[in-house]
Order: C-alpha cells, then sequence, then structure tokens
C-alpha cells in the first residue's frame, strides 16, 4: 500500500490479531487525529512518481539485485552525481528486469519540447570532452522506455534497435551513443539542475561534459502521440554489458516530469483552478488559493508544482516538499520502507498508540513513541523488524521523518493542520 503524497509518512495501522474492526485514525496521514472516521489527505504534489506499479526483477550473479530491497530510491530526485562518477542512489533491474513507475498525485502532460527526463548513471570513461569535436565515449546502460495515460496502454519510443545491438562493451562510443537517441541511460549525469532537459546531440560548453541541466535522458510525448501519461515502464534489454554483481542490468536512478499537472482528490475544493486545493496552498505550498498563478511568471501554481519548480518565485531552480511516503511489509514484524528526498539524508522511524491520540494546544499529539530507527541511512527498517504486537482492542501507527529534528516536514501534520509531536520516546 503506497498513498498519495502528503505532509507526513503515515503508513497502515497495524491491528492486534482477532479483534473486531474498529476505526483507525491515521490510515491517511491529514485525518483528524480524533475523527471517528479515516479521512483523505490534501495530497501534496511534485514531479516526481509515487509508487513502483509493478516490478520484474532480472536474473544477476549475486542476488538480491542493488538496492531492490529499497525500492522508494526511485521515487525521488536524482541522486548525486558528477560526469565522471555515476549516482549510487539507483535500484538496478537485473538483466531483462522491468519496472512501471506511476504518478498518483499528478500526470505528466504534453508541452512545448521534452516532458519528462529518465535519469539512470552513466558516465565518461574518458575524460570529459572540452569541446563538441573531442572523442569520448561512456559507461552507457542503454534501457527501453514506454509511458501510458492508462496503466493498460503503453507507447514505446522509438528506438534504432541495430545500434543498440551493437552495445556490446562497458565503454560505449560517441559515435554510436548519437545513434542511441530514443533510450534512457545514455547521457551521463551530474548533480545540477534536474528540471532543463539535456539534449545528447548538442554540445553545452558552459557545462561539465558539455551536459546541459543535470543530464539524463528526455522524453516528449507527442513523439509516441500522448497527450498526457501516468506510468513509465522501463526496460532493461539484457545486452549483458554489466559487471558481474548485484548491480547488473539498467541501474534506475529517477524519473521526473517537466511538464505536470496536479490531480485534484475527491471533495477538494480548488477556487483558483490552479490544480492545487485551498487546503494545499495555505497550508502547505504557501500560495494565494485565489490567484492561480501566484508568482506572475505565467504558469499556474499546480503545474509549477507538478513540474518540480516554486510556485512562489519565477525561477527554473528544482523545487519540491520534502514529504515522505511510508508503506509497511510483513505485519508479523513490522518493516518499513519509504521513498527517497535526496543523498546525504537521514530519517527517523517511530511507533505509536492510536490511543495516545490527541488534540491538544494546537498540536496532534502523539503520545509515547517508541523509536525504530534513528538517524537511518537507507529507506527501509530492514533488520530492525518491530515484533512487538497491540493489545487486543488496540492499534499501532507507524510515521517516518527527514532527520534531524526540525528540518524536513517532521512527522507532518492532521487535517486541522497541527503538526504531529510525540510527547516522549522521539528519536534523538
Amino acid at each position: 500500500m503506497n498513498h498519495a503524497r502528503r505532509p507526513a509518512a503515515a503508513a497502515p495501522a497495524r491491528r492486534a490479531r482477532a479483534v473486531p474492526p474498529f476505526a483507525v485514525v491515521l490510515v491517511e496521514a491529514a485525518a483528524l487525529l480524533l475523527a471517528p472516521c479515516p479521512a483523505r489527505a490534501d495530497a501534496t504534489t511534485d514531479c516526481f512518481p509515487d509508487r513502483i506499479a509493478s516490478f520484474l526483477v532480472g536474473p544477476v550473479g549475486a542476488p538480491p539485485a542493488f538496492n531492490t530491497w529499497e525500492p522508494g530510491i526511485v521515487l525521488g530526485p536524482p541522486g548525486n552525481a558528477t560526469p565522471t562518477s555515476g549516482s549510487l542512489a539507483v535500484m538496478s533491474l537485473g538483466r531483462g528486469g522491468v519496472i512501471t513507475l506511476e504518478f498518483t498525485d499528478s500526470e505528466i502532460v504534453d508541452g512545448p519540447g521534452a516532458d519528462f527526463i529518465a535519469f539512470e548513471n552513466p558516465f565518461f570513461c574518458t575524460a570529459p570532452p572540452l569541446a563538441a569535436s573531442d572523442p569520448y565515449s561512456v559507461f552507457a546502460e542503454p534501457g527501453i522506455v514506454a509511458v501510458s495515460a492508462d496503466g493498460v496502454d503503453f507507447r514505446t519510443f522509438p528506438y534504432d534497435s541495430t545500434a543498440l545491438s551493437q552495445v556490446v562493451s562497458q565503454c560505449t562510443d560517441k559515435s554510436l551513443l548519437q545513434r542511441l537517441v530514443g533510450l534512457m541511460g545514455i547521457t551521463p549525469s551530474f548533480t545540477g539542475n534536474y528540471t532543463v532537459p539535456d539534449d545528447p546531440l548538442a554540445f553545452d560548453p558552459a557545462a561539465p561534459g558539455g551536459v546541459s541541466g543535470h543530464g539524463g535522458d528526455a522524453f516528449d510525448l507527442a513523439t509516441v502521440g500522448l497527450t498526457h501519461a501516468r506510468f513509465v515502464r522501463i526496460t532493461d534489454p539484457d545486452l549483458g554489458i554489466s559487471l558481474p554483481g548485484s548491480s547488473e542490468g539498467l541501474d534506475l536512478d529517477a524519473v521526473v516530469a517537466l511538464h505536470g499537472r496536479p490531480l485534484l482528490g475527491p471533495g477538494q475544493v480548488d477556487s483558483d483552478g490552479d490544480g492545487l486545493s485551498d487546503d494545499a496552498e495555505r497550508y502547505l505550498y504557501l500560495t494565494d488559493p485565489t490567484r492561480a498563478d501566484t508568482d506572475g511568471d505565467g504558469a499556474p501554481d499546480g503545474e509549477e508544482v507538478a513540474s518540480c519548480r516554486s510556485p512562489l518565485v519565477a525561477s527554473i531552480d528544482p523545487y519540491f516538499l520534502p514529504v515522505l511516503d511510508l508503506e509497511v511489509l510483513d505485519p508479523a514484524a513490522t518493516t518499513l520502507r519509504w521513498n527517497f528526498l535526496g543523498s546525504g539524508m537521514l530519517y527517523d522511524a517511530i511507533r505509536g498508540n492510536t490511543k495516545a491520540l490527541r488534540s491538544i494546544g494546537g498540536i496532534a499529539d502523539l503520545g509515547v513513541v517508541t523509536c525504530l530507527e534513528n538517524d537511518s541511512t537507507d529507506l527501509t527498517t530492514r533488520g530492525l523488524a518491530d515484533a512487538t504486537s497491540p493489545l487486543p482492542g488496540e492499534a499501532f501507527f507507524y510515521l517516518v521523518r527527514q532527520s534531524p529534528a526540525g528540518t524536513g516536514m517532521g512527522y507532518g501534520f492532521s487535517s486541522a493542520h497541527e503538526p504531529r509531536l510525540p510527547a516522549s520516546g522521539d528519536c534523538r
């Protein structure tokens, strides 16, 4: 289960066995903590996919495939990289692996030029070129990209299959790379503006190695005849060029929408028609719910946040709310996993009891909580499963925040827009 993005990481509550069903108020993140039943959150939105719709991992020499146990790593921004060293914030698909990513609180729309970028972790095998005429080669692991509006009818971006079959070594020469347009995993990336698409056939003398933006490979929905898409499917073509081990196959880093549109939930009020609910504008984005274009740059607020740009400042710099989506695996011994916020982040995970929840003094009091993992460097409590069960008639909830306390969105907010704060037991 993976919810739409929200101003907190709230997982399904875990109930004691053999207990009659009852209302659990923290299933949806923005539910009023004292409400008698769950309520839908005012979802936040950004330019990243929200869930993994399907994942078929291909074989690798040393299973499991790299980072497949923390798949949320592909549901956030690109990881840190340089032109000569690829990002390690990736998940390997294995030889012939296939993954489908879904946008749930927004969708990619066809706009002028490229509409989204897919990032792998290619890098220059040779020194980055200083001029367009310089020779070079790239450690490229091409991937086949398809998109769909409904998750059923997928349109594959065209590519030169003859050129793809000629990728037989770890380092692909410049002349062959230029014939691989239409595939992902061919353009080196580096830490930069990931909302600026790169043209692999155009050299940018002002950027490292001639790679503009953050690198990555850009795609235009018009190429496959779609006006919008919510699903992106990526397939490793099983070229057998990877180093043997756990990282064989395409190493997926991120998918970023350049032209996005938010999707409102049932009952959400949008007075100015910009795609953001009034509550999301007032309490999350701090935009004007009566003005569709708060910063006056010509783009509606909703389109800007769905494209990871600030609705408050006329800028192309990347922007998104640091919101965590949380999923519980194996309720018998609860293990949590969540999405990626960026390289070098740490996370705290806690457990609490729903009977302790209350609204008091302008805060959502979580009561006494238990710290399950303090300053986690990965996106899961793998190895620290919570074997404790609630007493009959009670239920546990789980939350994750960006660490240290005081950064990011904390543990989020109730639907009354009160910050969630533990009374004691918090991670330190």
